[in-house]
């Protein structure tokens, strides 16, 4: 041992034998290093030293989370991705196009045009016939019945040479088989001529349930186009990407993002003291991240306990801790560095009262 490190122990050290001084160094080295990576005062609720103060820990996040964004079902492959990291996207605006897009798009074009179709045909059951038609069958009824007229007079001419008994009365029923024959072909004209003017209500009726089907096809084929489309629930920017064009979507998504406005910090209380910290209360909130510390208040409190999810290496808080997420609203911009770990001081004696109502 030097000289140097004789006069730096304790008179009463020099005079210990050499193990024990060894010991006695190394206890102390061991509290030094447990004081500078936080001790005491550093533990995700506890009180801080000789005051009333609750220390937590924290992470700044966006007031509305981080979101993880996936597609409509896990395993779908992305065709082309629309946007990239850090850009920033308006609420429905779409993110990715999924494989199968163009063939949906080609259903829907048929759907569209199926209704077009139906919709003709209620036009053509409503017309009724051509006009060609209708007056070939006018002239088909106007020279029937100048027939029908013809055998009428030349039934009463020959009704009367008969009476004198100048025709025989075969001649007379073979004229009598003309007439109505006759009379037949007129009323089938007739009927004809009526069927090409006349609409029935069934038949309309038909025709526009057709159309009522064809357009919930449509509808249909809209509705599985657009879910071929992955879109942005709400404004925001774009974090991270964990998927692009080529790929399958994961359990991890196809990306996160979040709306940055506001950031506020996340204090993790331990569920031990977490009755003490009230809405509208002070706080200051600390970390590498920040250059100096930042005020505070307090503006929700979870309404349920979680057990904290830190790594169970973590020498300040183990796995199992169970802590109480409260939302801290600064009174001055964070950056905006989502995750970060942060350092929360609350002070439980000095609620602000303009805060109070959250």
């Amino acid at each position: 041992m030097t000289d140097m490190t004789r006069v730096s122990l304790p008179l009463a050290a020099r005079r210990m034998p050499r193990r024990r001084v060894l010991a006695l160094a190394a206890l102390v080295l061991v509290g030094l290093g447990w004081w500078l990576l936080g001790g005491p005062s550093h533990e995700a609720g506890p009180a801080a030293a000789g005051s009333g103060d609750v220390v937590a820990r924290g992470r700044i996040e966006p007031l509305g989370r981080v979101l993880a964004i996936h597609g409509p079902a896990e395993g779908a492959v992305i065709q082309e991705l629309l946007v990239d990291q850090g850009d920033k996207v308006k609420a429905g605006q779409p993110l990715a196009v999924l494989d199968g897009y163009d063939i949906r798009r080609a259903e829907l074009a048929v759907a569209e045009r199926n209704l077009r179709l139906a919709e003709l045909q209620r036009e053509q059951t409503v017309a009724g016939a051509k006009h060609a038609d209708l007056a070939a069958q006018r002239n088909a009824v106007t020279a029937k019945s100048a027939q029908l007229v013809k055998l009428r007079l030349e039934w009463g001419r020959r009704n009367a040479l008969y009476a004198r008994q100048v025709v025989s009365a075969q001649s007379l029923d073979s004229l009598r088989a003309e007439l109505e024959q006759a009379e037949s072909e007129v009323s089938q004209a007739n009927n004809v001529l009526k069927s090409l003017t006349e609409t029935r209500g069934i038949d309309d009726t038909v025709a526009q349930a057709r159309i009522e089907i064809e357009r919930a096809g449509v509808e249909r084929a809209r509705v599985q186009l657009q879910h071929m489309l992955v879109r942005a629930p709400v404004g925001g920017t774009v974090l991270s990407l964990q998927a692009r064009a080529g790929e399958a979507i994961g359990a991890d998504g196809l990306l996160r993002m979040a709306a940055l406005d506001p950031v506020i910090a996340v204090a993790e209380v331990d569920e031990a003291v977490a009755g003490k910290v009230v809405l509208g209360m002070d706080a200051v909130i600390e970390g590498q991240v920040l250059a100096q510390p930042v005020r505070a208040r307090v503006t929700k409190l979870a309404q349920e306990v979680f057990r904290q999810k830190r790594p169970s290496s973590d020498i300040l808080i183990g796995r199992d801790a169970r802590i109480v997420e409260v939302e801290l609203t600064p009174l001055e911009p964070l950056p905006e560095v989502l995750g970060a770990e942060v350092l929360v001081r609350l002070s439980p004696a000095m609620p602000s009262r303009a805060g109070a109502g959250g």
